[in-house]
């Protein structure tokens, strides 16, 4: 049977898995920033199709959802985090390899590193019995991999291994050196005739006064080298056990795919998991809160001091708190309509709540105290582009074709992300533009996040609700929270102006001076 996927359960990942495309809405929401420092922190496991590959099933985010559980308890964590590590060595063990000359040299070092895996898969199968696991993905990997690693050809394996390791840890034999000349021969002198102390005063003026430790990585770049002398030695010691080193060989050419394909799928999964988790623990670290969004059957989103993940990650790297906010849309609510001053913090919420449905669909934890979301079909975004030089369309023409696109596409189940749009044209213009789109959004049924300057659209219908951004009290700083409240429109345009030094004031006593 082989192991069982612990992204998508007994049915196995989806065939189309590694031609997932980026989603179209990825970098409007800023989640190619997300899975870009995520890809890069793992570049030898192509993670980046998983994180493009959402889900609609609830039982499977739940599924999901119950292995970041798991992974939540230090000691599970630890043993997955070793597996993945182990994984890691034995990829690079084996690239180095790979690039060895000398084939006598090649294969001994392929039978460390296969036995070294072999030890792997057995104590991951250790530690995984050690834990508590109460997910049915992480239960389904402990029983597949106890059984690979009781398997009669798990254990053959093992033992040609062993075998060979020992019988060529029982080889010796003898060097002569003579001038220039090196005579290998059949080990014959005593065992009891121990030379290394006169061969050790004999060099003693050659050797290094802090010699390199050659256990530390059997095959680092710096060992998996022989000088000439070296491999001229080896050869001769080859010629002595022919049929010791044609099995060495032999097992090589055998062995060469070492790792199972299904443990190969394991690991990458895994570090899908780990990845993200990474990628959230300096926001935890900081105090920000996460949770596993809760998936309802029925319409809706509910979020509690939620933050934009990708910004967060950003300002906490520069010493800065993001802020959190708390959204609802419940009953007939179906549309948020977001207005208030600039660089209050509007887009950010409409990022926000996009990558809460997106992330939730993957089965991924989000910053969060608490979030309740319905699994989106599709997510649609629709923010600032540059006018198209290729297609000589104006920005409004763009807008109006981009817009239609979503409208014809959207279902009842879709989100759609709206962020000042209609701002080439006039206001009489854009207002009846919106209406219409509004209009047919709200017949649609769609949930909808619209960040606008026109307020009129938050009192449209009982679908409609309003949420603005607040400033300080002498109105010239942003706090980046934002309420439910009816739209006042305001734009404070001239406390940005006062902040800046650009009213005309200011601007006029500068020229003065």
């Amino acid at each position: 049977m082989g192991i069982r996927s612990v992204l998508f359960g007994v049915s196995g990942p989806p065939v189309d898995l590694d031609t997932a495309a980026e989603p179209d809405h990825f970098r409007d929401l800023n989640l190619d920033h997300v899975v870009t420092a995520i890809v890069r922190a793992n570049p030898d496991c192509r993670l980046a199709p998983y994180f493009h590959h959402p889900v609609r099933d609830a039982d499977l985010v739940r599924f999901r959802q119950d292995v970041f559980r798991d992974l939540d308890d230090r000691d599970v964590l630890t043993v997955v985090e070793r597996f993945a590590a182990s994984m890691r060595t034995t990829r690079r063990r084996v690239e180095l390899v790979a690039r060895v000359t000398h084939p006598p040299q090649r294969d001994r070092w392929f039978l460390d590193i296969a036995l070294a895996h072999l030890d792997m898969l057995t104590a991951f199968a250790d530690g995984l019995d050690a834990v508590p696991i109460r997910s049915d993905g992480l239960r389904a990997v402990r029983d597949d991999v106890r059984e690979h690693t009781r398997s009669p050809g798990f254990r053959s394996l093992r033992d040609r291994a062993e075998r060979l390791r020992d019988r060529l840890a029982a080889v010796r034999y003898d060097m002569l050196l003579r001038d220039d000349k090196i005579t290998v021969a059949r080990h014959e002198a005593p065992d009891d005739v121990d030379f290394t102390a006169r061969v050790l005063a004999t060099f003693d003026r050659f050797r290094r006064r802090t010699p390199y430790d050659y256990r530390k990585d059997a095959v680092a770049a710096e060992v998996a080298t022989m000088s000439t002398v070296e491999a001229n030695v080896l050869d001769l010691v080859v010629r002595l056990h022919p049929d010791l080193f044609a099995e060495l060989a032999a097992f090589h050419a055998e062995q060469r795919d070492l790792v199972p394909a299904d443990v190969v799928r394991l690991d990458r999964e895994v570090r899908f998991y780990l990845g993200y988790l990474a990628y959230l623990r300096p926001l935890r670290d900081a105090g920000v809160a996460t949770c596993l969004p809760e998936v309802s059957e029925t319409r809706g989103f509910v979020a509690h001091e939620v933050v934009d993940v990708a910004l967060a990650a950003m300002v906490l790297a520069g010493g800065v708190r993001p802020v959190a906010n708390d959204v609802r849309l419940t009953g007939a609510e179906r549309i948020l309509v977001v207005s208030g001053p600039n660089q209050g913090g509007k887009t950010t919420l409409s990022r926000t709540v996009g990558q809460l449905h997106y992330l939730a669909a993957l089965g991924c934890p989000v910053p969060g105290r608490e979030v309740r979301v319905f699994l989106a079909d599709r997510i649609f975004t629709h923010y600032e582009r540059k006018e198209s030089i290729d297609t000589g369309a104006g920005k409004l023409a763009e807008e109006l074709h981009r817009m239609a696109a979503i409208l014809r596409r959207a279902t009842p189940d879709s989100v759609i992300i709206l962020n000042e749009i209609f701002t080439s044209t006039t206001v009489q213009d854009a207002r009846m533009l919106s209406e219409t789109v509004l209009e047919t959004i709200t017949e649609l049924g769609a949930l909808c996040v619209w960040v606008t300057f026109i307020d009129e659209l938050s009192r449209h219908n009982d679908t409609t609700v309003s949420m603005v951004s607040t400033v300080t009290d002498d109105n010239a700083t942003r706090t980046y929270k934002l309420v439910r409240a009816p739209a006042d429109g305001r734009a404070y345009a001239h406390a940005i102006a006062r902040k800046h030094g650009l009213t005309y004031e200011q601007l006029t006593a500068r020229v003065a001076r």
